[in-house]
């Protein structure tokens, strides 16, 4: 795959499907999530939301009981039971060293071999034992971490995401202000600067539920690195538009704080905004 630069909304219309009138809300997509924790339950809170807002059929909940609770008790519309999924997201607001309810939480989920997992936070260091396509959506300092202990080339975040992309044979998301997206083969997409506001607690919970939605709703029976790619990179840009938008309008016009849980409600919109259209049936 030849870089991308300055990749748009434009670019990536028509990427998730419309729902149509034979649609349910498995065909839909279940994404699985597999997060949050006793320290961190409201990670569990912000992905639910996104993965709600963007539109997945349903959201399966694998997480603690308090963060269950809090999930519901705002989304009651979220099983908090394993079952099938077409995509998992495993690792936000999971604590360094959680390799074994790592382990645990992804024994209770059914997915297929070839569905993707997105792993974030906590799960980093676990990525080479999860099978699968796989999204890694380290920010820098959690690259720096996983450099070290791999003893990566480079000096820079850029250079230990492409190697480390490489390494693993998986697509790496190097979150902050200027995203890329690696895979195997090297940098796939340099994504457009987003918001400086973006840069908050709780904001990479949003994008790691986004992410995991758009996996599962567009639920190829085959993935390849490109299509990972793609679909990171679409997720970033909805991310960042829906960002945009909140700033904006917390900054009265201008830009302004950016709230984590304002900017999951502000991610249907935006996604609505790149469905392609179905044509009339005759």
């Amino acid at each position: 795959m030849s870089a991308l630069f300055d990749l748009s909304l434009d670019d990536v219309r028509g990427l998730i499907p419309v729902p149509s009138a034979t649609d349910d809300k498995y065909s839909r997509g279940v994404v699985g999530l597999a997060v949050g924790s006793d320290d961190y339950p409201g990670a569990a809170v912000l992905a639910s939301e996104a993965a709600v807002r963007a539109g997945a059929g349903m959201v399966r909940l694998i997480a603690p009981e308090r963060a269950a609770h809090l999930v519901l008790s705002r989304r009651p519309e979220v099983v908090a039971l394993p079952g099938r999924i077409d995509s998992l997201v495993v690792g936000s607001g999971m604590p360094q060293g959680s390799s074994a309810e790592v382990t645990a939480r992804i024994a209770l989920c059914d997915l297929p071999d070839h569905a993707p997992r997105v792993i974030d936070a906590g799960a980093l260091a676990d990525s080479p034992h999860i099978q699968g396509p796989r999204i890694l959506t380290p920010h820098a300092g959690e690259m720096r971490q996983v450099a070290e202990a791999l003893q990566l080339p480079g000096e820079t975040p850029s250079a230990w995401a492409e190697a480390l992309a490489a390494h693993w044979g998986v697509v790496v998301v190097l979150k902050g202000h200027r995203p890329e997206v690696y895979t195997p083969s090297g940098l796939a997409h340099r994504m457009p600067p987003g918001t400086p506001w973006l840069a908050s607690a709780g904001t990479g919970d949003v994008l790691a539920g986004l992410l995991g939605a758009m996996c599962a709703m567009r639920r190829l029976d085959t993935w390849s690195v490109d299509d990972l790619a793609l679909t990171a990179a679409a997720g970033v840009l909805v991310h960042h538009e829906a960002a945009a938008r909140v700033s904006r309008h917390s900054g009265a016009g201008r830009m302004g704080p950016l709230p984590a849980l304002d900017l999951a409600a502000e991610v249907s919109p935006v996604v609505a905004a790149l469905l392609a259209e179905v044509p009339d049936e005759d």
